[in-house]
C-alpha cells in the first residue's frame, strides 16, 4: 500500500500501478487457465471450436482495428468471414473419422486451406470492383489478406495438433502451457531482475534477462509436463523424451518470443498499446493469441516431421 498523501488522502487504499497491472493478469490468467482446461478436457470437442472460432474472429478484428490506427483500411467484415469459414471448415475436414489416419489426409487438409484461401483473395478483388474511389485499394486489400494469413491462418495450426493424433488435445494443452509460461517466465524474471533493454524500439519493457527467464521457465515447464498426470502419459505414448521436451521448450519459447515482439512491433507502428481492453492484464484477444501464432505451426511440424 501507498501512503497516505494531503493531496490524496485515499491512495493508501489503491494499489501502485505495477502491482495493480499484476494482480489483474494474475486474475485473468487463473480464469483462462479454468477456461482452457474445461474447454480442453470436460466439454464436449464442439466447445474448442467455437472457442477458437471467437477467439480468432475477435482477434482478427482487432488486427484490422489496429491497422486503421495507421491509417491503413481493411474489409473487416469480409476478413471475419474467411476466418471463420477457415476454423470451421477444417474441423469439418479434420472431423472426418474415415478419412483421418489414410496416407492422403495431410493433404485433403492442405487443399482446402488453399481454396479458402483462394476464394477469400478472389472476394477481396471482388469487393472492391463496385467502389467508385479508393485511393488505398491495393494496401485495403494487402492489410484485409495479411490478417488472415496472419491470425486465422497461423491459429488454425490448434486445430491440425488436436486432430493429429488421438491424443491431439494434450499436445494442445501442452502448446498452452509452454508457451504462456515463456511470458510469465519473461514477465516475472523481467520485472525483477531485468536491467538490459531488448529492442526498446520495438518494446521498451522487455529485457535481455526477462527473454533468457522466459526461455527457462519454457524448458523447465517442457521437462516438467512429462511427469504431469493424463498428459505426461500422452506425451511420452507420442514418442516424447526428456531430449524432445529440451529442444521443443527451446523452439517453442524462442517463437513465443518472437510472436510477442512480431505483434509488438505492429502495434507500435499504428501507436496503439493493446490490441483490446476486454482482457484485464492481458489486453485484447490478439494480445492472448499472438505468441500462439507462431508457436502452434512449429510444434505441428515437430509432430508430423520428428514424433510421427
Amino acid at each position: 500500500m501507498t501512503s497516505p498523501s494531503p493531496n490524496n488522502p485515499n491512495n493508501g487504499f489503491v494499489l501502485p500501478k505495477e502491482r495493480s497491472g499484476f494482480l489483474w493478469r494474475l486474475i485473468s490468467s487463473v480464469a483462462l487457465w479454468a477456461v482452457m482446461i474445461a474447454v480442453i478436457f470436460f466439454l464436449p470437442p464442439t466447445a474448442l471450436y467455437l472457442f477458437m472460432n471467437i477467439v480468432v474472429a475477435i482477434a482478427v478484428w482487432e488486427f484490422y482495428v489496429i491497422c486503421e490506427a495507421k491509417s491503413l483500411r481493411s474489409y473487416k467484415v469480409w476478413g471475419v468471414i474467411g476466418s471463420v469459414a477457415m476454423i470451421s471448415g477444417s474441423w469439418f475436414v479434420f472431423g472426418l473419422e474415415d478419412y483421418r489416419h489414410t496416407a492422403d489426409f495431410p493433404s485433403m487438409a492442405y487443399d482446402f486451406d488453399i481454396v479458402i484461401l483462394v476464394v477469400f483473395a478472389l472476394g477481396v478483388f471482388i469487393r472492391q470492383f463496385p467502389q467508385k474511389l479508393n485511393p488505398q485499394g491495393i494496401e485495403t486489400m494487402a492489410i484485409t489478406l495479411f490478417g488472415l494469413i496472419y491470425v486465422a491462418w497461423l491459429c488454425n495450426f490448434i486445430t491440425r495438433i488436436n486432430f493429429s493424433s488421438p491424443d491431439g488435445k494434450y499436445f494442445v494443452m501442452y502448446l498452452v502451457i509452454v508457451t504462456k509460461f515463456t511470458d510469465i517466465g519473461a514477465y516475472l524474471v523481467g520485472s525483477t531482475l531485468g536491467r538490459h533493454k531488448m529492442i526498446p524500439r520495438i518494446s521498451p519493457k522487455k529485457t535481455w534477462e526477462g527473454t533468457i527467464g522466459g526461455i527457462l521457465f519454457a524448458v523447465g515447464f517442457s521437462i516438467g509436463s512429462l511427469h504431469m498426470p493424463y498428459i505426461g502419459d500422452a506425451l511420452v505414448t507420442a514418442g516424447m523424451t526428456m531430449t524432445h521436451a529440451i529442444i521443443l521448450g527451446l523452439i517453442l519459447s524462442a517463437a513465443a518470443i518472437v510472436g510477442d515482439l512480431a505483434e509488438s512491433l505492429i502495434k507500435r507502428e499504428a501507436g496503439v498499446k493493446d490490441s483490446g481492453t476486454w482482457l484485464p492484464g492481458h489486453g485484447g484477444a490478439l494480445d492472448l493469441i499472438d505468441s500462439l501464432l507462431f508457436t502452434a505451426p512449429l510444434l505441428y511440424v515437430y509432430l508430423r516431421l520428428v514424433l510421427h
